[in-house]
């Protein structure tokens, strides 16, 4: 098991601090401020200034692999324009990594973007395509050769849902078929990219990080709730595996939704990541603004999540038509309980140590997250990371009792 990948993961934008987009210009316009909620950013857990010991500890956590990503907005900040200084320091991290021998793997997109481009190419625009691909083109042409595993996009359904969908994130629109739309644009781009890395580097390897979520109807007994269970499994889980298989985007759910387009992927696509944290259960209401409800039942993390280990071994199983390799991305959980997140670990590695004996195209395990971060909608209050953040003490960085665990819960030797 030497190839196994062993690690833990991040989001720039999480973690780093001093930087100015699409997500900062919205808080500075209170837009995030809903439902008593006030998340606030501030320096993020400073990794910026701060990568360097937290690289250290890396080797504390007895990983082989970091996943994490480049921030678009520090990189480009004016359209066209790039800052050398900030790439430079993305270089001097990867090669700390290879020095530490841990392998990277590279996220480009993971939520955030530029301040100017949501009026410049939003992804409901084509033009969003060629202006992703002359952002990835500068990454992909310095590190194809140091970074074997790349993903073109984190969450690209959950993102397209919160922009265009229920509007909780920058552009902040309402309309389902500009969801689509955008949706479409980022799976274009990601096969653009695709292409552009193999031309770079054949032996590099590129994925989509994807949120799956188990659905269970909420009642056994009435039939509309396990009907709708089934179509959201569809849509949330399947829907982008089987654009990659059929070239073609497409999923019904009279009457909000009824999108049908070619879309050219021709499966180009090296492996599915697993971004994996709970179960929701499904209850139909008769309410035409509103039919269905989703509810979290007995909640146990600081997010108000149910967890439920068993639903990895069916993400896993559910994946596996695909014939491409498979990491399981991101699994984590936030709660301030380090016997809970110790139980967590255990229960959810048993289950893909089983899958292993199994089924050779799982590659590798990511926690989410490495460092406590900035959640979003939330702010700094929900603690993912085996390494706590103390952010009213010059963010000194301490190891949790679940770090340790996971240190000794190695399974890449």
């Amino acid at each position: 098991m030497s190839n196994f990948l062993w690690g833990v993961a991040s989001s720039a934008f999480q973690i780093e601090g001093h930087v100015k987009n699409d997500m900062t210009q919205w808080e500075e316009e209170g837009r995030f401020k809903k439902e008593g909620k006030n998340p606030i950013y501030g320096l993020g857990a400073n990794h910026w200034q701060l990568w360097e010991q937290d690289f250290n500890l890396l080797k504390e956590l007895n990983v082989n692999a970091y996943r994490f990503s480049v921030e678009w907005a520090r990189i480009e900040p004016e359209p066209g324009v790039f800052d050398e200084k900030a790439i430079r320091q993305y270089d001097k991290m990867i090669n700390r990594l290879l020095e530490l021998n841990i392998t990277p793997m590279l996220t480009l997109h993971h939520f955030t973007h530029p301040l100017w481009f949501h009026s410049y190419s939003p992804w409901i625009s084509k033009d969003a395509i060629h202006v992703y691909y002359r952002f990835a083109k500068k990454i992909i042409r310095r590190f194809s050769e140091k970074v074997p595993y790349w993903i073109s996009f984190n969450e690209p359904l959950v993102w397209s849902l919160a922009a265009y969908g229920d509007g909780q994130f920058p552009p902040g629109e309402k309309d389902p078929q500009l969801f689509m739309q955008a949706l479409h644009n980022m799976l274009e781009a990601h096969n653009e990219v695709y292409l552009l890395l193999k031309s770079y580097n054949p032996y590099a390897q590129m994925g989509i990080a994807k949120h799956f979520i188990i659905f269970k109807e909420h009642r056994s007994w009435f039939l509309p709730d396990k009907g709708v269970a089934n179509r959201l499994n569809i849509f949330f889980n399947q829907l982008l595996p089987q654009a990659f298989l059929s070239n073609r985007l497409q999923f019904r759910f009279w009457p909000f939704l009824n999108y049908n387009k070619e879309i050219p992927l021709n499966n180009n696509i090296d492996f599915w990541g697993i971004n994996y944290y709970y179960r929701l259960h499904t209850r139909f209401r008769f309410n035409l603004k509103q039919p269905v409800k989703l509810l979290h039942k007995n909640p146990q993390t600081d997010m108000g999540w149910e967890i439920y280990p068993k639903g990895l071994k069916k993400i896993i199983g559910m994946l596996e038509n695909t014939n491409k390799n498979i990491f399981i991305t991101e699994n984590g959980i936030a709660t301030n309980d380090e016997g809970l997140r110790e139980t967590f670990l255990k229960n959810h590695i048993s289950v893909v140590k089983n899958a292993l004996q199994r089924n050779n195209k799982i590659k590798g395990y990511f926690y989410w997250s490495f460092l406590d971060n900035y959640e979003w909608l939330e702010g700094l209050s929900k603690r993912f990371g085996l390494v706590y953040v103390d952010y009213d003490n010059h963010y000194k960085r301490t190891l949790k009792r679940s770090a340790q665990l996971f240190a000794d819960l190695r399974i890449f030797e």
